[in-house]
């Protein structure tokens, strides 16, 4: 079995268990070494493990949370510098953990990933907020709600903070609800990031690539209608019209009352004639 097989395997086992007890870190390093013969799983470990017992040594416990997750974005994001790469962010390396933990650059919910596994190390949890465009992490305790945005150095920042984040980054056409601030899933989180993936080679032309994205993400989320939807786009680019069909009709028995079901249906009766002038 080809390395490639193996890692594919082993994230098809951990998402393919019930509920939500993923490890989003593993996860992430399995896209990683899937994708690249190079990875080094057990060394990016290490270097989580390193960098939270660094910060370990400036952390009292009679600290608030306010002081610790200063002394976590002070660590991270000042001495260590992971920020966002605002040069090249659509480079794939900003997607893959083990990557972001070389280069220090990455997009926001790679980075995220890291302070949240270096936070969990330390006893801080992190939920990660989906606003759009831009992911952050909230940090909260029983009198205090403080976010945190690691493609900014970790900056704190407040929910008003996020508010004008959001307003800057759109002009103000996006306002945020209570819904953009629910928390995301372990699952929903894997997701992103493999929609990132997929995005990201989607927009260099490297389909094969994308497809294995969009494969990872059925597999997190069988039932996700509109992957199969852009997969089989995806599938069309690469001649692959049987099964770009097989998507389409898959997206029809999801969503078979969908608006756009009349189009979908129309693009699988091309498809059909496209593969009978190839016989």
């Amino acid at each position: 079995m080809d390395t490639k097989t193996v890692y594919r395997q082993l994230f098809a086992d951990m998402v393919g268990r019930l509920g939500e007890d993923l490890d989003l870190a593993q996860g992430a390093l399995y896209i990683a070494a899937e994708d690249s013969p190079d990875v080094d799983i057990e060394g990016s470990n290490s270097i989580l493990d390193q960098m939270a017992q660094k910060v370990s040594e400036n952390l009292e416990p009679s600290m608030d949370l306010s002081t610790k997750l200063r002394r976590l974005s002070l660590y991270l994001g000042v001495t260590q510098g992971f920020c966002g790469d605002e040069e090249d962010y659509y480079n794939p390396r900003n997607v893959y953990l083990n990557q972001v933990l070389k280069r220090k650059r990455g997009i926001p919910i790679t980075l995220s990933l890291v302070y949240m596994e270096v936070g969990s190390r330390l006893g801080i949890f992190f939920e990660p907020i989906g606003l759009p465009g831009h992911l952050v992490m909230r940090a909260a305790s029983p009198d205090t709600e403080i976010y945190v945005d690691p493609f900014h150095y970790g900056r704190l920042l407040s929910r008003e903070d996020c508010v004008h984040l959001i307003r800057n980054m759109f002009g103000g056409k996006v306002e945020l609800t209570d819904h953009h601030f629910r928390p995301y899933t372990k699952r929903q989180f894997l997701i992103r990031l493999l929609a990132n993936l997929k995005n990201v080679y989607t927009k260099k032309g490297d389909y094969h690539m994308a497809i294995a994205a969009a494969d990872r993400v059925a597999l997190v989320d069988p039932h996700m209608s509109g992957n199969f939807k852009e997969r089989a786009w995806m599938f069309s680019r690469t001649n692959q019209y049987g099964r770009a069909i097989e998507d389409l009709e898959s997206y029809l028995k999801l969503q078979p009352e969908a608006e756009d079901a009349k189009r979908v249906r129309g693009q699988i009766r091309a498809l059909w004639k496209t593969i009978a002038t190839l016989n």
